[in-house]
């Protein structure tokens, strides 16, 4: 039985047609629908220009609060943009909890499924960053590989070029 579903974001512009797919299997099995995102950890590039250009004291306070910082503010935008789209006559009882969290994002996922009693995982995939595994992006391949649930893989490929949106162009964008 479906009662508790997570839909796993990566926060693009394709997000909301994924959720779709998540919110009528909601209905469909009266479940929760918890949404996940993940950030990821800097790669070592990034961390040697931090290191190189910024004062010791700003990244000590960067690193200890910053991501904190930017993970609260992304959980609020999307709790906002939850409640907008469905305020008035929608009904927002399938939404469970929303959660921002650090890690590699296939690993994430897998122990937020494990740790909240999930019963379902609804994602999309796209391949963005050209790691493509038999259609699948490298994220999506791993949990799919891995999940002790079923998982729900929403194809982006075509989305994308019906509306027209080039693989290099940036999917990360607000619900």
């Amino acid at each position: 039985m479906i009662k508790k579903i997570v839909f796993a974001t990566d926060l693009g512009v394709l997000g909301p047609y994924v959720l779709c797919h998540a919110l009528e299997l909601s209905k469909q099995f009266d479940a929760k629908v918890d949404i996940v995102h993940v950030i990821e950890p800097m790669g070592v590039f990034a961390e040697s220009i931090l290191d190189i250009f910024l004062p010791q004291k700003d990244l000590e306070h960067l690193r200890k609060e910053g991501v904190y910082d930017v993970m609260t503010t992304i959980k609020e935008r999307i709790t906002d943009t939850m409640s907008a789209e469905f305020s008035g006559e929608d009904d927002e009882s399938f939404l469970g909890e929303i959660s921002v969290v650090r890690g590699q994002a296939a690993e994430a996922i897998l122990e937020y499924v494990d740790t909240h009693n999930i019963d379902l995982v609804v994602m999309g995939t796209h391949g963005e960053h050209g790691e493509v595994q038999g259609g699948l992006g490298s994220v999506a391949s791993r949990v799919l590989q891995r999940s002790s649930v079923p998982v729900l893989m929403v194809p982006l490929a075509r989305v994308n070029s019906q509306l027209g949106i080039a693989s290099q162009d940036s999917l990360r964008r607000m619900l």
